[in-house]
């Protein structure tokens, strides 16, 4: 995540409109652990190591920090376009676009857009930025005001966990680890028992509690 955005206030304007366009076109969307536990469970697979083996997700580099990491890998054909993305039209004649994962399933930073998040290392401490999910979003222009604390509560254990994988990922960095490294090493697992238990199995891993 680019360290220009800035940090979201107590209160800020959104609404999602389900237009879509940030399911389509060249919009990344990057994955934590437990969004590939939901995923793989969603999809009624045993373990996360399928949905890299059926070419539902790719690695991608994270050049700034050095790091692979888990990537939804869209269609190309006939436009670019997140696989789990239903359009509809409605009566108004307008696209409305639906995700298949949601609401349980959905990866976090989808479901907490236009809410981004970044850990300050050095703090050792998560910050929470305004990241426009389009340059055109026009969920920004709904005079709609969502309340920062109320708009994040439903995801705070997510959010948690989210930390627990933003410090795997600063341990990972000096393993000058190749992507299939990371594929074994960080991102494959069973899904038949709690996210609890792999994620402190996890931990245990990497030195840290």
């Amino acid at each position: 995540m680019a360290f220009d955005f800035s940090k979201v206030g107590e209160q800020f304007q959104f609404n999602c409109t389900q237009c879509a366009d940030c399911c389509s076109g060249d919009q990344t969307v990057l994955l934590n652990l437990y969004d590939l536990y939901k995923l793989a469970r969603q999809l009624k697979l045993p373990n996360t190591q399928l949905l890299f083996e059926r070419k539902i997700l790719v690695l991608k580099l994270d050049e700034e920090n050095h790091v692979f990491r888990p990537q939804i890998r869209f269609k190309t054909k006939p436009l670019k376009f997140c696989p789990f993305l239903i359009n509809e039209w409605t009566e108004n004649n307008q696209i409305k676009g639906w995700c298949q994962l949601h609401p349980h399933a959905k990866p976090l930073v989808c479901a907490l857009s236009p809410v981004g998040i970044r850990l300050d290392s050095r703090q050792d401490q998560l910050e929470f930025l305004l990241v426009p999910p389009t340059s055109n979003c026009p969920g920004l222009k709904e005079p709609v005001i969502q309340s920062l604390g109320k708009y994040l509560q439903p995801y705070k254990r997510e959010i948690e966990w989210q930390t627990d994988f933003f410090n795997i990922l600063e341990i990972c960095k000096s393993k000058n680890w190749t992507a299939e490294d990371f594929k074994q090493e960080l991102y494959t697992f069973p899904v038949l028992e709690p996210f609890e238990q792999i994620l402190n199995q996890l931990r245990k891993n990497f030195e840290f509690a």
